[in-house]
């Protein structure tokens, strides 16, 4: 894949979280009690004893990260 700001190839990898599961929250909500994510976009799969994951593009050139969130 190439990145859609830079056109440069990207590589291909996970994008990788820690017990919880990843969140995308809009800027104009708020943490719930600094802990939790209401109604934010879960992003990654995410199994008990298993760290969560979703598969990603990396742009090394421009440092970006694009992930296809119908996969997630």
């Amino acid at each position: 894949m190439n990145c859609p700001y830079c056109e440069k190839p990207m590589l291909y990898g996970k994008l990788l979280g820690d017990q919880k599961r990843l969140r995308w929250l809009p800027d104009d909500k708020k943490m719930l009690r600094s802990l939790w994510a209401a109604g934010g976009l879960r992003i990654g799969s995410k199994l008990p004893l298993q760290r969560a994951e979703t598969l990603a593009h990396f742009c090394s050139y421009c440092r970006k990260i694009v992930i296809d969130v119908d996969d997630c």
